[in-house]
């Protein structure tokens, strides 16, 4: 990957210090177990949609091995480790007969926009960072409410489309990790970014 110049740097840990302070784990796992309707409602809700850590924990939390009450012994200690964003790999007791379950070390747990962001004289790509394992990106542009542009790929960038974005106009973009092999398929999205906002400057 092609190392970020100080801008791009310094808007990444924009992103980072916007999001504030992640929940306890505590919280991570109660919001796990509501409905959606009542996630929407939850305290933590809005912090949860742009952070991507707490995301993860979610996501750990959703598959099989962590489905039933009896494994959230194991929940706390691994929310709490991503909260620090540090790598982490645990062992468990298991009753007699059955393998410990063994969690793969986590690293990083970001998805991050890298450019356009602000103020820029073109736009002529889309590209981020990564360190969630996914098949397909998804990019999203939207202006206001409206949905302006959509494009995906398998790699940490696309080629933005000619003529579609207008200078002067603030645009917002997403990025969404998505599982499934088949870029036109339906498939399950497994983490999305903070949006980011960009305007191309007018020609003098």
């Amino acid at each position: 990957m092609e190392e970020l110049t100080s801008e791009q740097r310094a808007a990444l840990d924009a992103v980072k210090a916007s999001r504030g302070s992640c929940p306890p784990a505590e919280t991570l796992v109660e919001y796990e177990a509501l409905s959606a309707d009542e996630r929407a409602r939850h305290a933590a809700h809005d912090h949860i949609l742009i952070c991507s850590r707490c995301q993860l924990v979610l996501l750990h939390a959703a598959e099989p091995k962590a489905a039933t009450s009896s494994n959230l012994r194991w929940m706390l200690p691994l929310a709490a480790a991503l909260m620090l964003g540090v790598a982490v790999t645990m062992v468990f007791r298991s009753p007699v007969g059955t393998p410990a379950p063994v969690l793969e070390p986590v690293r990083g747990a970001e998805l991050q926009l890298v450019k356009p962001i602000g103020t820029v004289d073109t736009v002529t790509e889309f590209s981020w960072e990564s360190s969630i394992r996914a098949d397909v990106y998804s990019v999203r542009v939207t202006r206001g409410a409206d949905p302006v542009w959509v494009g995906r790929t398998k790699l940490l960038r696309i080629e933005a489309p000619a003529g579609v974005f207008e200078a002067g106009v603030e645009y917002r973009w997403t990025v969404s990790a998505l599982a499934g092999a088949n870029p036109d398929g339906d498939v399950e999205v497994r983490m999305t970014s903070p949006s980011r906002a960009f305007t191309i400057r007018r020609a003098p």
